[in-house]
């Protein structure tokens, strides 16, 4: 691990809130929704509460049954928004990959598959967009360029709005110390 890389992290550790699995609230899309754990057949999310199903908790934990109903949440959220986003910019990918990245947000292969983190479950849906335009945007230039932002502020005027949001969060989409 470099030193900036090192330095990344060291400020990650500092930032990183400290969590209980027990009780407490996480975000989902941007609002604060309580943890309750109940008789259920599934985990959802219902009226601003993140229902656990209590059979999922006592076979795992309550943060591997929570990190479960994020990553199902993200495969539904982020393959509707990015086949929406898609038509709206004349673009086609080949699939989405759910991925759990402790410092990056999506990617774009050379042959269309979008990698996106579970863990922009918990930033607000513009955030969310912006990271799907983003790396749809790879599709039609590769690089950071001068077009390539062209083409993200044309789907997404306050990119950089939202940008700024996840430096500034980020380690708030963090679930523990442990993650690092």
């Amino acid at each position: 691990m470099g030193y900036r890389e090192k330095q990344k992290y060291d400020k990650y550790r500092e930032q990183v809130p400290d969590r209980s699995f027990e009780e407490g609230s996480f975000p989902y899309l941007g609002e604060s929704h309580r943890i309750v754990i109940e008789q259920r057949p599934a985990s959802d999310v219902l009226d601003g509460k993140l229902c656990l199903a209590q059979h999922h908790v006592e076979q795992t934990s309550v943060k591997r049954a929570l990190e479960t109903l994020y990553r199902r949440k993200a495969r539904n959220h982020f393959e509707n928004r990015a086949a929406q986003l898609a038509d709206e910019m004349g673009v086609e990918y080949e699939q989405i990959e759910i991925r759990n990245q402790r410092t990056k947000w999506g990617s774009c292969s050379t042959n269309g598959t979008l990698g996106l983190n579970w863990r922009l479950m918990m930033a607000p849906a513009d955030v969310i967009n912006y990271i799907i335009i983003h790396e749809l945007a790879h599709l039609r230039e590769p690089n950071h360029t001068t077009d390539f932002w062209d083409i993200v502020a044309e789907y997404d005027p306050e990119y950089r709005a939202h940008a700024e949001w996840l430096d500034e969060h980020s380690t708030q989409l963090i679930f523990s110390n442990d993650d690092l």
